[in-house]
């Protein structure tokens, strides 16, 4: 009887486990997710923990080849058969398998289950208590669940990252190895993070079009780290390009914005990309697929396509979510949209949504509309009531300084004292970008009409948070921290003296930890500071010197910028330009045209015009080239571009003749030349005529051959008399033609150009004059001119308050020998 019984059971047994198998295997051949959802329900008593990780894998896996899936996501999510699979997992936790356990959890992060739910945060205990038995693949999958629920800077996290230090060694695949990256960045030590980087670099040539998802990760990695991997942001450019003919239209559109939002200049791969999406426009039938072609077609498109573009818009608007809509207004607002229609729609819209905004998305929305120049008072109230809000409800600097920051956009003319002490609690927990946001904040309060005692508080803030700064960067020991921080704030004008000194003394004395990995974030900084310190430079030339081999010639751009820009001549500066122009030209052929343009100026700008590299620049090929890749940078990226190819033209033109390379900017800089006249031009031409006897004597905002457009300009004779310019009529005193003749001079003559040099011409506290200046003067003075230069710390001192002082200044400054 026992063993009739015994062998019953195991029959038993054996039929569930075929009907389990038989179940697995029918939800393997479902091409849909209704028939997912129906096989489900046919069998509800029947499943068990095995087919949960199996049809929440399957119904994530068909969602994610969708062209809309955001807009089906929810239907999905709420269906009775996946909250049926919910309860099953959570009575059955323990036992699942560890694969099973991370692909459930990986299937609820994608279908944006909330991290506070209960089952994501069981499945992440339990995946945290069987941290150590993982696997890499699972562990790196677990990873990026984290990142996801915002977990990135926890203990969890932190244990992951020492886990995959001790065992990346283990693994050779590229999908497990670049989750990490992306995944683990905030808590790698930065010897794992180049172990993570070299790793990648080394295993992304494994990536076919199918791991298209998983090179785009890496992608993302890039805005933090762009300038210490750029070999590695090559390999990822290579693998697009490579794969470009296998990338659908979400694919084609999502890669081609993160090339915009990255600002990279390599840009042959938007060029291959652009003519299949302009081929996009009329295909467009969902909202979510015409979302993402907007955001990465606009921005490189003519205005008549942005005009089919912007129509396009109103009639998809409706159907979109938050996402969605904040990724286009804030494409608009970078392209400086002046459509009011499409404006006014998605304004409207996402007015609609600000209850369920984020502090961030409140920030882009707020900056978005601003630069929009979107005009709403009602709207404008409400996002600052909004804003007001959620300052008193997070707890994260970065959200706080984010909502400040949007505050300080709007016309807040009154802040709650709780506010203020939100800001005082939060203050010494900021990183040097969060006080800068808040700083600006409390500076434009202090600007209106207060009481003594809310001035006296502010001014207190703002004492305790440069404070603060100081401290701050006092204690740092790692420079590539100070300089990260750094890189991401804006301006300078908010730290008071003892800060800005502060952090320039931090980075001097962390100077011993600059290598060729980091040089560049060096250069950057320095950039940034707009100031000269001699230890700074050294230190770059002698890295550059010892280790150019190792530094990826695309880095030289920014390496030579501030040698250039701030017009520094190293002891040695020949050896170093010699060995930044040969690793250039060594890697000629692997660079875009807008990267050569742009070093190629660098050199320029510090009298060197290495021949192969013009040669190579001032063709036909390779501005025909540089055309079509320019027209697919953003608007201000690709009209920097243009405005340095002709200054280079401008350049080899004046200083190497004999290149024979023709001047060919003359069209374009009468169509960009901006003719500002301000108060002081109106003062120094009045004065200017007293001093030489008549208006007639000088000519205002004159454009000289190679279009240099200079403030005044005057002729003295060999006695030192000024010469009348006879064919001047009335309006040309106001603003003489732009197409001065340059007319034979009388023997012993000198033609004078006036020059008013603003703040923006010399280095902080400083009259070291930059590089384009000292540029401009040279060749001004080839031109047959003598440069009279007049700067605003002069004109705009103390002792120069009285008109007579005033002339007693340019009268030593016109009649000066020559």
């Amino acid at each position: 009887m026992l063993r009739w019984s015994s062998a019953f059971r195991f029959s038993v047994r054996l039929f569930q486990a075929h009907r389990t198998e038989l179940l697995l295997d029918n939800l393997n051949k479902c091409t849909n997710e209704y028939q997912v959802l129906q096989l489900l329900g046919m069998n509800r008593s029947r499943l068990t923990i095995d087919h949960v990780g199996c049809a929440m894998n399957l119904l994530w896996n068909i969602q994610e080849g969708k062209p809309n899936k955001w807009t089906t996501l929810s239907n999905v999510r709420d269906h009775p058969e996946f909250i049926a699979l919910r309860v099953l997992a959570q009575h059955n936790i323990d036992l699942m398998n560890d694969n099973d356990l991370v692909d459930v959890l990986y299937a609820l992060v994608s279908f944006q289950v909330e991290a506070h739910d209960s089952l994501v945060q069981q499945l992440t205990v339990e995946g945290w208590r069987r941290l150590q038995w993982l696997d890499l693949p699972a562990l790196s999958k677990f990873a990026y669940c984290l990142k996801r629920q915002d977990m990135t800077n926890s203990p969890l996290m932190g244990q992951i990252a020492n886990i995959v230090d001790r065992r990346l060694d283990n693994t050779k695949d590229p999908i497990t190895v670049s989750n990490f990256l992306t995944s683990l960045n905030s808590v790698s030590s930065p010897d794992l993070q180049e172990r993570l980087i070299q790793k990648t670099e080394t295993l992304i040539e494994q990536f076919n079009a199918s791991n298209f998802r998983h090179a785009r990760r890496v992608m993302d990695f890039f805005p933090k780290y762009k300038y210490s991997c750029a070999s590695l942001l090559e390999k990822c450019d290579h693998f697009f390009k490579q794969n470009i003919h296998a990338f659908d239209k979400e694919h084609l559109c999502s890669i081609s914005a993160i090339y915009q939002n990255l600002h990279f200049y390599n840009t042959d791969f938007l060029v291959m990309a652009k003519a299949k999406l302009m081929a996009m426009v009329d295909q467009c039938d969902n909202a979510t697929s015409f979302a993402k072609l907007f955001v990465a077609l606009s921005r490189m498109a003519s205005q008549e396509t942005n005009k089919r573009l912007e129509d396009k818009l109103l009639a998809f608007a409706d159907e979109m979510h938050l996402s969605q809509l904040l990724a286009i207004l804030k494409t608009m607002a970078e392209m400086e949209c002046t459509n009011p229609a499409p404006i006014e729609k998605i304004a409207s819209l996402l007015q609609k949504q600000l209850s369920i905004c984020k502090p961030v998305q409140l920030h882009h929305i707020t900056e978005g509309l601003v630069q929009l120049q979107y005009q709403n008072a009602s709207l404008y109230k409400e996002l600052e009531m909004h804003l007001k809000r959620n300052i008193m409800s997070t707890f994260k600097p970065p959200e706080v300084s984010a909502v400040i920051r949007a505050l300080s956009l709007l016309p807040v003319d009154q802040v709650d004292d709780a506010i203020v002490s939100k800001l005082d609690a939060v203050i010494p927990q900021c990183t040097l970008p969060c006080l800068e946001k808040i700083a600006i904040f409390l500076a434009q309060l202090q600007k209106l009409d207060i009481t003594k005692y809310q001035s006296e508080t502010y001014r207190q803030l703002l004492k305790k948070l440069n404070q603060y700064g100081l401290q701050r960067v006092q204690k740092m020991e790692n420079i590539d921290l100070l300089l990260h921080e750094f890189r991401r704030i804006e301006t300078m004008h908010w730290m008071r003296k003892d800060l800005r000194e502060g952090i320039l003394d931090s980075c001097q004395r962390l100077l011993h930890q600059v290598t060729w990995k980091n040089v560049t974030k060096l250069s950057v900084f320095i950039m940034q500071t707009n100031t000269l310190r001699d230890s700074f430079f050294k230190k770059i030339t002698a890295v550059i010197q010892e280790d150019i081999t190792k530094i990826h010639p695309s880095s030289i751009y920014l390496i030579t910028r501030p040698f250039s820009i701030l017009k520094y001549e190293p002891s040695q500066e020949n050896e170093f330009f010699n060995i930044c122009i040969q690793h250039v030209l060594d890697h000629l052929d692997s660079f875009s045209p807008s990267f050569l343009t742009l070093v190629g100026y660098n050199f320029a700008l510090s009298v060197y015009f290495p021949k192969a590299l013009m040669n190579a620049i001032f063709n036909a090929p390779f501005l025909s080239k540089l055309d079509a890749s320019a027209n697919t940078l953003p608007p201000i990226l690709s009209m920097n571009v243009r405005l340095h190819l002709m200054k280079l033209n401008r350049a080899v033109c004046i200083e190497h003749p004999e290149y024979l390379i023709p001047w060919f900017h003359s069209s374009f800089c009468e169509q960009m030349q901006r003719r500002e006249i301000s108060s002081t031009h109106t003062q120094i031409q009045h004065l200017l005529g007293e001093l030489l006897g008549g208006i007639r004597y000088t000519k205002m905002s004159v454009m000289t051959p190679y279009c240099y457009s200079i403030d005044f300009e005057y002729i003295l004779d060999n006695n030192k008399k000024p010469i009348e310019y006879l064919e001047q009529n009335s309006e040309e005193h106001e603003l003489s033609n732009p197409l001065q003749e340059n007319k034979p001079l009388p023997e012993g003559a000198q033609r004078f150009a006036v020059i008013l040099l603003n703040h923006r011409t010399t280095l902080k506290y400083s009259s070291h004059l930059k590089g384009p200046y000292v540029m401009m003067k040279r060749h001004l003075e080839i031109l047959g001119y003598h440069v009279v230069q007049i700067p605003f710390y002069e004109w705009k001192s103390k002792t120069l308050e009285s008109e007579e002082t005033q002339k007693a200044y340019l009268r030593k400054k016109i009649f000066t020998d020559y």
